[in-house]
């Protein structure tokens, strides 16, 4: 399997008696406490707990009821904070998923005209064509100018703001993906 084929999911633990990547909303009748952690993220700003009820345009799915994954292998996000901060950051393992393996309907959201918790307009939603795919080897010039942001600010978190994302209508079967750290250039 080629990366450059993938889309990439950082590395979590599956729900017990699962063997693909769920949406959120999913996880709310299979793991509650798993639920519960993932949905608290949400609650950090008034943004993104309106996120949480954001509706994607053209899946009539609403934020938490998507599998958001990256076109842009890991490595250029490694890359970038090693350029931006001077230090290698902690290894960091993703799912590699073949882009044929998305479930039908999956689109590409890139975020260029709404904030956080804003209503996605729906020119920011295009479908996601898995045969012409190629993951991207350096990350955005979106990304790049917030990772400088977090770096002035001396924090690290949201590694991938300002990246198209990759939505999933539903779970992503793992069973042809395979384990990449983002230090490891594809």
């Amino acid at each position: 399997m080629d990366a450059m084929d993938c889309v990439f999911h950082a590395r979590v633990d599956l729900a017990e008696g699962t063997s693909s990547l769920l949406p959120l909303s999913d996880l709310a009748g299979i793991d509650p406490a798993a639920h519960a952690a993932a949905i608290a993220k949400y609650d950090d700003t008034p943004e993104r707990r309106r996120l949480r009820d954001t509706v994607v345009p053209g899946l009539d799915r609403r934020w938490t009821e998507v599998v958001f994954l990256s076109p842009v292998h890991p490595h250029a996000i490694w890359r970038a904070w090693l350029e931006i901060r001077g230090f290698r950051r902690p290894p960091l393992e993703f799912w590699a998923i073949p882009a044929e393996e998305l479930p039908e309907g999956s689109v590409l959201l890139d975020r260029f005209l709404t904030a956080t918790g804003d209503p996605l307009d729906p020119r920011e939603v295009t479908p996601f064509d898995s045969a012409s795919h190629r993951a991207a080897l350096t990350t955005t010039p979106q990304n790049r100018a917030w990772l400088e942001e977090c770096a002035r600010r001396g924090v690290s978190g949201a590694w991938f703001h300002g990246i198209p994302h990759v939505l999933a209508p539903g779970p992503v079967p793992l069973a042809r993906a395979r384990v990449v750290s983002w230090e490891v250039a594809p």
